[in-house]
């Protein structure tokens, strides 16, 4: 009997431990053959255990979206959303995760504005390694920084002007 790869799980000797096929049972009928596929399937279940990689990337996920949404406070627009890998005893490991950002700019406050893209711009460099989603997020909030550094100085422009008027 093979054992195909059981994706990013150890213990393959514990599998091997698990089921031992005779050359006996291996001439079985094809009714014995899907008990004893369903047995290896129950044993498989209660052996898996997730991999030192697995619980190591399920950790950084959740601290890298951690360090996001503790510096990106009230511009979330909503929850950290996980993306996890099921592994056969029901055991869940996230592997990815996003947070929605709210960067749209403040209404007639372009200085509003400009502290938020600062905020969302310091929650996109607040990991060690900026995904590449991250940085598009810091690069659209630098945008609508820049845009109200423009509409402030454009303000600026007309009031002066205005003061010299009268």
């Amino acid at each position: 009997m093979m054992v195909g790869p059981v994706g990013s799980v150890s213990a393959v000797e514990s599998l091997r431990s698990v089921v031992r096929v005779r050359p006996a049972e291996a001439r079985r009928p094809e009714i014995n053959r899907s008990v004893e596929s369903q047995s290896f399937s129950d044993a498989l279940k209660s052996k898996v255990t997730p991999s030192d990689e697995l619980v190591s990337a399920d950790q950084d996920v959740k601290a890298h979206e951690h360090a996001h949404m503790s510096v990106l406070g009230p511009y979330a627009a909503g929850a950290i959303n996980y993306t996890y890998i099921t592994l056969p005893d029901g055991s869940k490991y996230a592997v990815g995760g996003s947070i929605k950002v709210d960067l749209t700019p403040v209404p007639g406050d372009p200085e509003a504005t400009i502290r938020k893209a600062r905020a969302i711009i310091n929650a996109s460099y607040a990991v060690s390694s900026p995904s590449p989603a991250d940085m598009r997020v810091a690069a659209q909030a630098y945008q609508m920084e820049m845009q109200a550094q423009r509409e402030l100085e454009q303000a600026k422009k007309e009031e002066s002007k205005a003061t010299q008027e009268v």
